[in-house]
């Protein structure tokens, strides 16, 4: 597999940074636009061609002789027959979780959000989405010391590594994949970002904690003003425990050094790295139903 011929497409770096130190022969090289591979490659001064569609790296595809495609962070979907029929060539995907557990284009935040296991998995390509054989994968557990960035930086390595462990394997698979029946499937949407003061405490805490990025935030309005929460964490001093009922559920405790302390349940809920204007926000206050503009 090292005197192979391959094609790179996707959007992030590492694992191509990986192939390139190995010495692979790398013969085509496909940014997806404004993506943090299009901007490595040009600090590198790395040739590469733009992709805007599925169709046109089809093409691309179709009209090239090489052995293997890694997809890494690839946002379409390839039609894995035809290109497999036309080119007799390996077609792989790099994808940032545990499959068959978290499919779909955002497998990171999903994590976070529901709970999961988090990890980085080699897999081929077939005609569904992130559905192939599984050649190799890593597992990262979801533990209350990671934030989403964090995480982030976790995956790439991971998927640097299944890289590692599908080259070794001659990128055959080891596994079928097989649904559990509680497999998620998790792309964001906006509305995704939006506080609901009426979810429970532990479902707003990994929900900022799902978009905990300065590119991101969950986030809430009040007064006509937009907040984006970029962290936040529980509050079980026994001190402040016996005051809990002072205060009403969603009842602003604190407002200090860009933090708002809030109660949510039996406990105190810590909102912190607040973006936007929370002066109008007292002590006593009891944030409502989420009004973002």
């Amino acid at each position: 597999m090292r005197d192979s011929n391959y094609i790179f497409a996707g959007n992030r770096f590492y694992v191509l940074q990986r192939m390139l130190q190995q010495g692979l022969t790398v013969t085509s090289i496909y940014a997806v636009r404004n993506s943090y591979l299009q901007r490595a490659l040009d600090a590198q001064g790395l040739e590469y061609a733009i992709i805007n569609s599925s169709r046109q790296l089809v093409q691309r595809l179709l009209n090239s002789e090489f052995d293997i495609l890694i997809s890494n962070g690839l946002p379409f979907i390839l039609p894995a027959t035809e290109i497999k029929e036309n080119t007799g060539a390996i077609l792989t995907n790099i994808h940032p979780s545990c499959l068959p557990d978290l499919r779909g284009v955002d497998p990171v935040r999903g994590a976070f959000l529901y709970g999961r296991q988090s990890g980085a998995t080699c897999h081929h390509i077939d005609d569904g989405v992130d559905t192939g054989d599984i050649i190799s994968q890593v597992a990262i557990p979801n533990t209350p010391d990671l934030d989403s960035g964090l995480l982030y930086q976790l995956c790439f390595q991971a998927e640097v590594r299944v890289f590692d462990m599908a080259l070794e394997r001659k990128f055959k698979s080891t596994q079928v994949q097989v649904g559990t029946g509680s497999d998620i499937y998790y792309t964001m949407k906006p509305e995704h970002r939006e506080i609901d003061w009426g979810a429970d405490g532990e479902v707003i805490l990994r929900q900022i904690r799902a978009f905990g990025t300065l590119s991101q935030g969950a986030r809430f309005s009040y007064a006509g003003t937009t907040i984006k929460v970029l962290d936040a964490e529980w509050v079980t001093n026994p001190f402040i425990l016996e005051q809990i009922n002072d205060y009403q559920e969603n009842q602003v405790v604190f407002n200090y050094e860009n933090c708002l302390l809030v109660r949510k349940g039996a406990a105190f809920l810590k909102l912190k790295y607040i973006q936007g204007d929370i002066s109008a926000i007292k002590p006593g206050t009891i944030l409502g139903k989420t009004d973002i503009e």
